[in-house]
């Protein structure tokens, strides 16, 4: 799941970045143009607009990712083109078009593009008449390694925000915001594509009880080694949630006819595996509801725990399947 946050931030520094070339980049093509020189100054209007072009079409499609990658390589060609056109007057545009590189793509990546960038620069331009080689190598190996540093402090920070963003703090599971995207997800991928996702809730049974005889302290070390268990014996790409108290929800973006027998090993595998101090099993009741046409997210949770109940009206330590599941 691609972080909110990071892509709404990601968006408005590409706006930023475009009202930045806006205001100072077209003054130069203007003053340029009078001038004569109509390279430097179709340079500087292509670069304008296609930094324009890309950004709204990142804002119109989100895929910020991708767009972000190819402004990166734009602005670096545009800096080096600029550059060998109009000579020393334009090379200091080099320290803002390196350091922006590292905003708009991964920090490795960023340094990367400025090297390939730097080089072309170095072996093309006649700018070392004015400027020397050993000023210009130690100033953008300096300016590329500080804003690296910075760059991958940055990004650290936002992976350790998405994890505080979607991840139960208690057990390690995802939570409830997290769900919600993924099941919007998953849904909209079932009615594009075709795929047969399923959704289950698990609830412990008897937890209070559990709860009652051996403290809170020791309920939440068995709600840390259920969620340990069950992600230990689900796919890669399922993924598990905490809905509430001893209540998670299991999402299984695609499966097929294996499902009945999927969900029983689960359950059997939870039952030998997660014990009370005293190595009581402790059971888990499931609710199972398959992607049929029209399904929302309400309704798809809404039949899995109609489903729970039945199962814990039945007896527990077993799994009911939605009515609309084939067998």
């Amino acid at each position: 799941m691609i972080n909110q946050l990071q892509e709404k931030y990601q968006l408005s520094l590409l706006w930023l970045l475009s009202a930045v070339a806006i205001v100072g980049i077209f003054p130069f093509a203007v003053i340029r143009y009078f001038e004569g020189n109509l390279t430097a100054a179709i340079i500087d209007i292509s670069l304008v607009l296609g930094i324009l072009v890309l950004v709204a079409y990142a804002h119109q499609s989100r895929n910020i990712r991708a767009l972000s990658a190819i402004l990166a390589v734009f602005i670096n060609i545009g800096v080096v083109a600029i550059a060998q056109a109009n000579g020393i007057d334009s090379f200091l545009w080099v320290y803002p078009v390196f350091s922006s590189t590292f905003i708009l793509v991964r920090p490795t990546e960023a340094l990367g593009i400025n090297v390939v960038a730097g080089v072309a620069l170095a072996s093309s331009s006649d700018i070392f008449t004015t400027v020397s080689v050993e000023s210009y190598v130690v100033t953008i190996l300096m300016l590329s390694l500080s804003t690296f540093v910075y760059a991958s402090h940055s990004e650290k920070q936002f992976r350790l925000l998405d994890a505080l963003n979607t991840i139960d703090s208690l057990t390690g599971a995802f939570n409830r915001r997290a769900m919600s995207a993924d099941i919007k997800a998953a849904l909209s991928n079932a009615e594009r594509n075709g795929t047969q996702p399923l959704l289950a809730i698990l609830d412990l049974d008897y937890f209070k009880a559990v709860n009652d005889k051996y403290g809170h302290a020791i309920g939440d070390e068995v709600l840390k080694n259920f969620a340990a268990i069950t992600t230990s014996n689900i796919r890669q790409y399922d993924r598990l949630y905490r809905f509430g108290g001893e209540e998670f929800v299991l999402l299984i973006p695609q499966i097929h006819d294996q499902h009945h027998t999927f969900i029983n090993n689960l359950r059997s595998s939870i039952k030998q595996a997660l014990k009370t101090p005293d190595g009581e099993e402790i059971t888990v009741s499931l609710g199972v509801a398959p992607w049929t046409p029209g399904t929302t997210e309400h309704s798809w949770l809404k039949r899995a725990d109609e489903a729970l109940y039945k199962a814990k009206a039945e007896g527990r330590d077993r799994a009911i399947f939605s009515s609309a599941c084939k067998t």
